[in-house]
Protein backbone atom coordinates (compact mmCIF):
# COMPACT_ATOMS: atom_id res chain seq x y z
CA UNK A 1 0.00 0.00 0.00
CA UNK A 2 1.59 3.26 -1.14
CA UNK A 3 0.60 7.06 0.64
CA UNK A 4 -0.71 8.97 -1.83
CA UNK A 5 -1.37 12.48 0.34
CA UNK A 6 -1.31 13.22 3.42
CA UNK A 7 -4.77 15.80 4.41
CA UNK A 8 -4.08 16.40 8.10
CA UNK A 9 -2.40 14.91 10.91
CA UNK A 10 -4.69 11.97 11.60
CA UNK A 11 -6.19 11.40 7.48
CA UNK A 12 -4.04 10.69 4.51
CA UNK A 13 -4.67 8.97 1.13
CA UNK A 14 -3.49 5.71 -0.16
CA UNK A 15 -3.40 3.63 -2.85
CA UNK A 16 -4.83 0.34 -2.18
CA UNK A 17 -2.81 -3.33 -2.95
CA UNK A 18 -5.80 -5.71 -2.76
CA UNK A 19 -5.60 -6.68 0.69
CA UNK A 20 -7.39 -4.82 3.40
CA UNK A 21 -8.37 -1.95 0.45
CA UNK A 22 -8.92 -2.56 -3.04
CA UNK A 23 -5.94 -2.70 -5.31
CA UNK A 24 -5.15 0.62 -7.23
CA UNK A 25 -8.02 2.10 -5.42
CA UNK A 26 -7.34 5.41 -3.57
CA UNK A 27 -8.82 5.46 -0.18
CA UNK A 28 -8.71 8.35 2.64
CA UNK A 29 -7.48 6.72 5.83
CA UNK A 30 -8.36 7.69 9.30
CA UNK A 31 -5.55 6.93 11.46
CA UNK A 32 -7.36 4.53 14.65
CA UNK A 33 -8.07 5.57 18.60
CA UNK A 34 -6.34 9.26 17.76
CA UNK A 35 -7.58 12.70 17.38
CA UNK A 36 -4.72 15.47 15.97
CA UNK A 37 -5.89 18.97 15.86
CA UNK A 38 -8.55 20.24 13.23
CA UNK A 39 -6.71 22.61 10.77
CA UNK A 40 -6.00 26.03 11.59
CA UNK A 41 -6.17 25.06 15.48
CA UNK A 42 -3.04 25.11 17.90
CA UNK A 43 -0.70 22.77 17.10
CA UNK A 44 -2.39 21.39 13.60
CA UNK A 45 0.63 22.66 11.26
CA UNK A 46 2.81 20.55 13.51
CA UNK A 47 0.82 17.85 13.34
CA UNK A 48 0.69 17.73 9.93
CA UNK A 49 4.20 17.98 9.50
CA UNK A 50 4.91 15.11 11.86
CA UNK A 51 2.48 12.58 9.75
CA UNK A 52 4.23 13.76 6.70
CA UNK A 53 7.77 13.22 8.04
CA UNK A 54 6.42 9.71 8.87
CA UNK A 55 4.56 8.86 5.44
CA UNK A 56 5.99 10.63 3.13
CA UNK A 57 3.92 10.61 -0.68
CA UNK A 58 4.94 7.82 -2.12
CA UNK A 59 6.34 5.89 0.62
CA UNK A 60 5.03 2.03 1.78
CA UNK A 61 2.87 1.46 4.77
CA UNK A 62 1.75 -1.98 6.95
CA UNK A 63 -1.51 -1.36 7.59
CA UNK A 64 -3.93 -2.68 10.35
CA UNK A 65 -8.20 -2.74 10.56
CA UNK A 66 -10.11 -3.04 13.27
CA UNK A 67 -13.58 -4.60 13.79
CA UNK A 68 -15.49 -1.70 11.46
CA UNK A 69 -13.68 -0.96 8.53
CA UNK A 70 -15.09 2.02 7.64
CA UNK A 71 -16.97 5.04 9.14
CA UNK A 72 -20.38 7.14 8.10
CA UNK A 73 -18.37 9.46 6.49
CA UNK A 74 -16.56 6.31 4.16
CA UNK A 75 -13.36 6.55 5.20
CA UNK A 76 -11.46 3.37 6.07
CA UNK A 77 -10.37 3.17 9.84
CA UNK A 78 -6.93 1.71 10.16
CA UNK A 79 -3.82 1.56 12.12
CA UNK A 80 -0.99 2.28 10.07
CA UNK A 81 2.84 1.32 10.30
CA UNK A 82 5.46 3.06 7.88
CA UNK A 83 8.21 1.63 6.11
CA UNK A 84 10.84 1.51 8.71
CA UNK A 85 8.34 -0.13 11.19
CA UNK A 86 6.88 2.74 13.19
CA UNK A 87 3.75 2.57 14.62
CA UNK A 88 2.07 5.83 12.87
CA UNK A 89 -0.79 6.29 15.37
CA UNK A 90 1.28 5.18 18.60
CA UNK A 91 4.01 7.78 18.00
CA UNK A 92 1.63 10.84 16.84
CA UNK A 93 0.07 10.12 20.28
CA UNK A 94 3.30 9.61 22.31
CA UNK A 95 5.31 12.74 20.56
CA UNK A 96 1.97 15.14 21.27
CA UNK A 97 1.12 15.58 17.97
CA UNK A 98 -2.78 13.96 18.75
CA UNK A 99 -4.65 13.03 21.68
CA UNK A 100 -5.96 9.29 22.10
CA UNK A 101 -9.54 8.47 21.43
CA UNK A 102 -11.08 5.01 21.96
CA UNK A 103 -14.28 4.79 19.73
CA UNK A 104 -15.95 1.54 20.32
CA UNK A 105 -15.77 -1.24 19.11
CA UNK A 106 -12.27 -0.53 17.86
CA UNK A 107 -9.74 -1.44 20.87
CA UNK A 108 -7.83 -3.49 19.37
CA UNK A 109 -4.30 -0.93 20.43
CA UNK A 110 -6.06 1.11 22.65
CA UNK A 111 -4.14 0.15 25.68
CA UNK A 112 -0.43 0.98 23.82
CA UNK A 113 -1.86 4.21 22.57
CA UNK A 114 -3.71 5.26 25.93
CA UNK A 115 -0.27 4.40 27.33
CA UNK A 116 1.54 6.81 24.94
CA UNK A 117 -0.80 9.79 25.81
CA UNK A 118 -0.11 9.02 29.90
CA UNK A 119 3.50 9.54 28.92
CA UNK A 120 3.24 12.43 26.51
CA UNK A 121 1.11 14.42 28.80
CA UNK A 122 3.70 13.34 31.69
CA UNK A 123 6.75 15.60 29.90
CA UNK A 124 4.02 17.84 28.57
CA UNK A 125 5.24 16.67 25.14
CA UNK A 126 3.78 18.94 22.16
CA UNK A 127 -0.28 20.23 22.45
CA UNK A 128 0.02 19.47 25.89
CA UNK A 129 2.53 22.13 26.64
CA UNK A 130 2.28 24.58 23.54
CA UNK A 131 -1.91 24.14 24.00
CA UNK A 132 -2.09 24.44 27.62
CA UNK A 133 -4.41 26.80 28.57
CA UNK A 134 -3.71 29.58 31.04
CA UNK A 135 -4.19 29.41 34.68
CA UNK A 136 -7.45 31.01 35.57
CA UNK A 137 -7.28 34.40 37.89
CA UNK A 138 -9.22 35.08 40.37
CA UNK A 139 -10.98 38.77 40.27
CA UNK A 140 -12.08 40.85 43.19
CA UNK A 141 -15.92 41.10 42.73
CA UNK A 142 -17.26 44.21 41.82
CA UNK A 143 -19.56 46.18 43.27
CA UNK A 144 -23.69 45.63 41.99
CA UNK A 145 -24.30 48.20 39.88
CA UNK A 146 -27.09 50.77 41.11
CA UNK A 147 -30.58 49.67 40.31
CA UNK A 148 -32.66 51.92 38.35
CA UNK A 149 -35.52 54.42 39.90
CA UNK A 150 -38.46 52.54 41.26
CA UNK A 151 -40.33 54.78 38.23
CA UNK A 152 -38.09 53.99 35.58
CA UNK A 153 -39.64 51.38 33.45
CA UNK A 154 -38.06 48.07 32.22
CA UNK A 155 -36.36 48.66 28.75
CA UNK A 156 -38.06 45.84 26.88
CA UNK A 157 -35.70 43.79 24.44
CA UNK A 158 -35.06 44.48 20.99
CA UNK A 159 -38.05 42.53 18.82
CA UNK A 160 -34.81 40.96 16.53
CA UNK A 161 -33.28 39.74 19.70
CA UNK A 162 -32.44 35.38 19.44
CA UNK A 163 -33.34 33.75 22.40
CA UNK A 164 -30.69 31.31 24.27
CA UNK A 165 -31.82 28.34 22.04
CA UNK A 166 -32.25 29.99 19.01
CA UNK A 167 -30.30 27.68 16.45
CA UNK A 168 -27.54 29.98 14.18
CA UNK A 169 -27.87 29.44 10.82
CA UNK A 170 -30.84 27.23 10.89
CA UNK A 171 -30.87 26.94 7.16
CA UNK A 172 -27.44 24.55 7.39
CA UNK A 173 -27.42 21.00 8.29
CA UNK A 174 -26.28 19.28 11.51
CA UNK A 175 -22.68 18.95 12.29
CA UNK A 176 -21.37 15.43 13.02
CA UNK A 177 -22.31 14.02 16.24
CA UNK A 178 -20.03 12.96 19.24
CA UNK A 179 -18.51 9.24 19.28
CA UNK A 180 -17.83 8.50 15.52
CA UNK A 181 -14.31 8.87 14.99
CA UNK A 182 -13.31 12.70 14.61
CA UNK A 183 -14.42 14.62 11.35
CA UNK A 184 -12.54 17.29 9.93
CA UNK A 185 -13.90 19.87 7.35
CA UNK A 186 -12.68 18.28 4.49
CA UNK A 187 -14.50 15.76 5.15
CA UNK A 188 -17.92 17.89 5.05
CA UNK A 189 -19.55 19.21 2.03
CA UNK A 190 -19.38 22.83 3.82
CA UNK A 191 -20.82 24.77 7.01
CA UNK A 192 -22.57 23.11 9.50
CA UNK A 193 -24.25 23.94 12.61
CA UNK A 194 -22.59 22.68 15.29
CA UNK A 195 -24.22 24.36 18.53
CA UNK A 196 -22.07 24.42 21.72
CA UNK A 197 -20.48 21.21 22.53
CA UNK A 198 -18.64 21.11 19.05
CA UNK A 199 -17.43 17.87 19.61
CA UNK A 200 -15.06 17.54 16.24
CA UNK A 201 -13.74 21.20 17.31
CA UNK A 202 -14.74 22.70 13.45
CA UNK A 203 -15.97 25.74 14.99
CA UNK A 204 -13.02 28.11 15.40
CA UNK A 205 -14.54 31.73 15.69
CA UNK A 206 -16.86 30.16 18.15
CA UNK A 207 -19.90 31.37 16.28
CA UNK A 208 -21.83 27.82 16.30
CA UNK A 209 -21.00 27.29 12.73
CA UNK A 210 -18.53 25.37 11.66
CA UNK A 211 -16.07 24.82 8.99
CA UNK A 212 -17.02 28.55 7.45
CA UNK A 213 -13.46 29.32 7.51
CA UNK A 214 -11.29 29.03 4.97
Amino acid sequence: MVVVRIVDGDTLDVRGNGGVLPKDAVARVRLLAIDAPERGACFAEEATGRTAALLPPGSRVRVERDDELTDPYDRSLLYVWNEQGTFVNEDLVRGGHAEAVLHPPNDKHWNRISAAEDAARRIGAGLWTTCAAPPETSTPPSDPPDPPPADTPARPDPPDTLSPDTPARPDLPDGPPAGVPDVDCADLPGPVRVGPDDPHRLDRDGDGVGCDLN
